[in-house]
């Protein structure tokens, strides 16, 4: 009988022991399609420095296809208030100095532009989509809490710059060409007959952004997502195609087809207050538990 106590108590003991090293299994985040691991570290910027936790970032912008298959959801689970706040404006299109009417017409709608990057969003716009992604994540996996979001700038700038401390571009270098002299991004390359030195102030000014100069990168404005290498995490167009919203209102980030090369830098700051065909978005994913 002492035998057969003894032997049950060891069993006992074996099964506790042997749940507890199955519990201590490491737990693995499923990492979203079309996303790219960045992990933690220390981003330097405006004289400052931050310590940043690992997150997931969409490898792209987010493109016109992806937008209208949320805009489409939206609208077929009939949540009509979500889907005219989300609404694209195309109409922002109409730049002054410019015929854009086929852009206003066929830019967001058009399969041709499917993989290019959504623009005319508002801010609660691209907030509603990070939310559907978090929806729709935790519907795959209900047993993991994760949250997709705009990202924090200091977040944002330290995915740009792919692992490299302090580097201005993506690339890792200081130049907007590679080695075989081709654009690395799609900005505005304002040529030299664009410039005048003021003889009153010494300054030099930008007499006209509106050049022929477009083309040379490739693009007249947007661009296909993924055209140009991606940096060393993998994520593409962290610099110019399209200016990117970040959770500090009233501003994004990176430069766009719009923009000349010094403010194409993974610092670049510019002022956003409504949609407009300059800016667009991607989503960072954040593990929140279990």
């Amino acid at each position: 009988m002492r035998f057969r106590t003894g032997y049950f108590l060891f069993l006992l003991a074996l099964a506790v022991v042997f749940g507890a090293a199955v519990n201590k299994k490491k737990f693995k985040v499923k990492e979203p399609k079309g996303f790219a691991f960045v992990p933690m570290g220390t981003v330097m910027y405006d004289e400052d420095t931050m310590s940043v936790q690992a997150f997931f970032m969409q490898t792209t912008e987010v493109t016109n296809i992806q937008y209208r298959t949320f805009l489409n959801d939206l609208k077929a689970k009939g949540d009509m208030e979500a889907y005219e706040k989300a609404m694209v404006d195309s109409t922002k299109w109409r730049l002054p100095n410019a015929y854009q009417e086929p852009m206003v017409t066929y830019y967001f709608r058009h399969p041709a532009y499917d993989q290019y990057p959504v623009v005319n969003v508002s801010r609660e716009g691209a907030e509603l989509y990070c939310k559907w992604l978090s929806d729709k994540y935790k519907e795959e996996n209900p047993d993991v809490c994760c949250d997709f979001r705009l990202p924090y700038r200091a977040e944002w700038i330290m995915a740009a710059r792919g692992g490299y401390l302090n580097s201005p571009y993506p690339w890792g270098g200081p130049y907007l060409r590679n080695s075989k002299g081709s654009y690395m991004c799609n900005f505005n390359p304002l040529g030299a007959e664009n410039i005048h030195k003021n003889q009153e102030t010494g300054e030099y000014e930008i007499v006209s952004a509106e050049t022929n100069g477009y083309i040379e990168d490739g693009a007249l404005s947007t661009m296909i997502v993924g055209h140009y290498k991606p940096n060393e995490y993998g994520l593409f167009d962290m610099s110019g195609n399209v200016a990117e919203m970040v959770q500090e209102d009233g501003i994004c980030v990176g430069g766009s087809w719009k923009s000349p090369g010094y403010d194409v830098q993974v610092e670049s700051v510019v002022k956003f207050t409504e949609a407009n065909p300059m800016v667009g978005f991607r989503p960072v994913m954040t593990y929140l538990g279990r």
